[in-house]
Formats: structure tokens, C-alpha cells, sequence
């Protein structure tokens, strides 16, 4: 059964200032070191900053929590065998998602030259 939709669309250039400076506490804060692993992994790291981002932004909606209840580096999106994009929520995200009864989160990453674009999708029993 559905739970919550979430969407987000993200101007990539308001990432490009943290592309070099991965110690920065806003990239901390916000990505996982598996996450920033897989991204660094990439030919153009920056797309995948910037969609990462959104998905967590997107996540969070679905979720419908408070600004402050969880933090971005409690969504961690990573990947499938097949490239597909996957979500794992740890701590406190993970903790209420369970108290909602949410199972599962779709996820889904696009981006163009100037935007990412991430939806997900909230499933519960």
C-alpha cells in the first residue's frame, strides 16, 4: 500500500561549489561514506552529487517527518547489481520509518545538463 510520494528537482550548480571540497560539513552531513564512495566512483562525479541529493530530499517528503526529525545522512541511496537506485534508511529515519509501518522506498534519479531530479515512493503492508 502506498505511504507517500516525494519529489525533488535541484539546480546542479548549487552543488558545484562542494565538488572539491568533499570535507565540507554540508557534504558530511549530507552523504554517507559508502555513498560519497560510489560517487567519486564516477566518470562525472557531480551528477551524481546532485541526484543523490535530490533523492534524499525526495525521501524525506515521502516520509512526511518534521525539518528536523531525521538527517540527510540517515537516507543512503546506493545501487543494485543492475545500476537501479536503492534506499537504506539507517538510524533515526530508519526508526520512524518502522514506527509508520514503511517497508520500502522507491526511488528513481534523472538529471539533465542544469537539473537533477529525484521521485520516491513510501510502500507500507
Amino acid at each position: 500500500m502506498l505511504y507517500g510520494n516525494g519529489t525533488d528537482l535541484l539546480k546542479i550548480s548549487n552543488i558545484l561549489p562542494f565538488i572539491n571540497h568533499l570535507d565540507d560539513p554540508f557534504i558530511t552531513k549530507t552523504y554517507t561514506d559508502n555513498e560519497l564512495a560510489l560517487i567519486l566512483s564516477r566518470p562525472t562525479p557531480l551528477y551524481s552529487l546532485a541526484t543523490r541529493f535530490a533523492g534524499k530530499e525526495a525521501v524525506f517528503k515521502c516520509l512526511s517527518v518534521h525539518g528536523d526529525a531525521i538527517r540527510l545522512n540517515e537516507i543512503e541511496i546506493l545501487e543494485n547489481e543492475i545500476g537501479q537506485p536503492t534506499v537504506t534508511l539507517l538510524g533515526n529515519a530508519k526508526v520512524l520509518a518502522d514506527q509508520k509501518g514503511i517497508t520500502q522506498i522507491l526511488i528513481s534519479l534523472s538529471y539533465d545538463t542544469d537539473y537533477a531530479l529525484a521521485f520516491a515512493t513510501a510502500e507500507k503492508d
